[in-house]
């Protein structure tokens, strides 16, 4: 391509970029999501030239094919089926089934069918398929419950169903954490009383593992510190695990308490310590902090899209921990119970990581609709467009 072209190109598309940076922000509750495409940077590098009404192609850039995420979480899995129109839009809708978690599902071939035939069955017939798992199955990878040789049956069964079209892949502990953090920057790209610079990193709770990003001084938002750790609250044959079936009994309890705060200790050895800023809660430890009770999940109701001072969150965990404490170890006891279990954990988890990594001046701001998935598939999206861009410029004139 000669120069003259290259600069056509170069207007054309930066022409395209500033238009998407105009589009509108929108409220963090709707599932609609918008940020300029990242492909767009790479544009921004070209020399721009002016000329007088040059012909070009109607359309530059098509919109994307579909795109659906599933999600091999640790409790489930599910689909985000994701469309963005080319430029700078990006919307998700979350499927309302879910099926079993792929750790499970792969250790036994029935139900290892069952999962591909919910997917075969719910999933779109065309677009591409992205499916990550996170610490539920690299987790029962590192410990030898699942065997390598399993992934790779499952790799070649998804490509019996989908054929050339899915792509599979087990998320590192870091790249969980990357993903979150770039879901978070996307968000806070159109929130309209949110900066990114107003947030010095992110901490994220799953059912198997935490995140933590922590922006390094001097460096922007795209380069973070990242940190994962194991946090044990689905973890079989843990204390949520036993209370679903009926396993804890009086002083067994204490046992299993005493043995959740000695690992928490343990689990956030390789953390930062004594952390000053601004942080945005995420995923379950945001709706952990921030949601309301309901009967699934036993949470704090503090409330999110509001600043929350270390001294507020720090007393409400101590204060839920006092009460669980005095429901189960009063004068009238009862039963403890899965979502009790599931509470009680994240309680001693956050509140060691507030005590060690946390000055008592940091504040944290919980958001909804912030996940790995999202993050996953913009970076995907972000990988597709420079290699389309880069095909562009190198096409012959």
């Amino acid at each position: 391509m000669d120069a003259a072209a290259c600069a056509v190109v170069a207007g054309v598309l930066s022409a395209g970029a500033a238009a998407a940076r105009q589009v509108p922000r929108r409220a963090r509750v709707s599932t609609r999501r918008t940020r300029p495409s990242s492909g767009w940077k790479l544009l921004k590098k070209l020399p721009l030239l002016q000329l007088p009404q040059p012909v070009l192609p109607t359309v530059l850039v098509q919109p994307d094919e579909p795109v659906t995420l599933v999600d091999c979480g640790s409790g489930s899995t599910r689909a985000l089926f994701y469309r963005d129109d080319g430029m700078s839009h990006v919307s998700w809708e979350k499927s309302t089934w879910r099926g079993d978690p792929l750790a499970v599902a792969l250790g036994d071939d029935l139900k290892l069918e069952s999962l591909l035939s919910l997917l075969k069955r719910e999933l779109p017939s065309s677009g591409r398929v992205l499916l990550g798992a996170t610490a539920g199955v690299r987790q029962a990878m590192q410990d030898g419950a699942l065997p390598h040789e399993r992934l790779e049956l499952f790799r070649d069964r998804l490509n019996v169903v989908f054929g050339n079209r899915a792509r599979f892949m087990v998320l590192s502990g870091q790249e969980e954490a990357r993903a979150e953090w770039e879901a978070l920057q996307h968000a806070l790209d159109f929130a309209p009383d949110l900066q990114q610079d107003l947030f010095h990193g992110m901490l994220s709770g799953g059912g198997m593992s935490c995140q933590l990003a922590r922006r390094g001084s001097g460096h922007g938002p795209s380069s973070p510190e990242l940190f994962s750790f194991r946090n044990g609250v689905l973890q079989p044959g843990g204390l949520p695990d036993k209370a679903s079936r009926s396993e804890i009994f009086g002083e067994t309890l204490q046992e299993e308490l005493d043995s959740i705060q000695s690992m928490t200790e343990t689990l956030i050895t390789d953390l930062p310590r004594a952390m000053d800023g601004n942080f945005a809660l995420v995923e379950w430890l945001g709706l952990y902090v921030a949601g309301e009770s309901t009967e699934r999940d036993l949470v704090m109701g503090l409330g999110y899209n509001r600043w929350l001072t270390h001294q507020e969150v720090s007393m409400a965990v101590s204060g839920h921990l006092a009460q669980l404490h005095q429901e189960h170890f009063g004068a009238q006891a009862v039963a403890i119970s899965r979502r009790t279990a599931i509470s009680w954990v994240y309680g001693i988890i956050l509140q060691k990581i507030l005590k060690v990594c946390f000055e008592p001046t940091a504040q944290f701001y919980c958001l909804k609709n912030i996940n790995w998935s999202t993050g996953h598939y913009l970076m995907h999206k972000e990988i597709v467009e420079e290699k389309e861009m880069k095909e562009l410029l190198l096409q012959p004139s």
